[in-house]
């Protein structure tokens, strides 16, 4: 059979634990389109607007705002409704002078407040990296972006901070001992402290990390934060 197009709605019973979502409510919400975030880990922009921040009323409102070019992500314009937002990204509303970061939180995402000036940083955790040719290296960011760099001695697990709208590195995190980390998988997610050790386990076995506080969790489920990131 013929396909009619991408699929637009989703039952609100089936929606992502992720968002957060009250199973109370109208029947159907906005499913979202394959982009930089998993599916599980990500929010539509007119779930986000209408069901989390309450800047629109209704689906048809949200869709409104996006479709005028009214939200940034990461400083750029978006006109697409189904585009999801996750894990650090930064959304704009500058007519309403708001700016939001998406945080995580007991397993939720969330968008958190902040300043225009914070809105002016995206923190990027580096998921792979190759080398390409002339010698070149190419790092693969969390949020789908690659990144082709002369040199670098980033590696999987650290974070690299960039500027908004510009997208160019301001700073370079390592997960190293004693650096500070948020916890963004598992059940101690949105726990933010600094690391004590990595232990590392025998054949194919995951790493574990101890943080600060005795809590225990996967070494891939930190991500490298600087002192002036926080969770309110």
């Amino acid at each position: 059979m013929a396909s009619h197009g991408k699929q637009r709605h989703m039952k609100r019973i089936a929606a992502p634990l992720a968002r957060g979502l009250s199973p109370k409510g109208s029947v159907w919400v906005t499913k979202g389109i394959a982009g930089p975030h998993r599916a599980k880990e990500s929010i539509p922009l007119t779930v986000l607007l209408r069901d989390i921040l309450k800047i629109a009323g209704t689906s048809k409102q949200a869709r409104s705002v996006v479709k005028s070019g009214e939200v940034l992500v990461d400083g750029r314009s978006i006109n697409d409704e189904q585009f999801c937002v996750g894990l650090m990204d930064v959304v704009s509303v500058p007519k309403l002078g708001k700016h939001y970061r998406i945080v995580v939180t007991a397993g939720v995402l969330k968008p958190m407040p902040i300043t225009a000036e914070e809105a002016k940083l995206k923190y990027c955790r580096v998921q792979g990296k190759r080398f390409v040719a002339k010698g070149k290296t190419q790092l693969n960011m969390h949020d789908g972006r690659c990144v082709i760099l002369e040199k670098t001695d980033a590696k999987p697990g650290d974070t690299l901070v960039f500027s908004l709208p510009k997208q160019e590195i301001k700073s370079h995190l390592k997960r190293e001992k004693g650096c500070r980390c948020l916890v963004f998988r598992g059940k101690h997610s949105g726990f933010i402290a600094n690391l004590e050790d990595i232990m590392e386990r025998a054949r194919s076995k995951e790493s574990d990390a101890r943080l600060v506080g005795g809590i225990i969790t996967l070494k891939n489920y930190l991500f490298v934060v600087d002192d002036k990131f926080k969770i309110e």
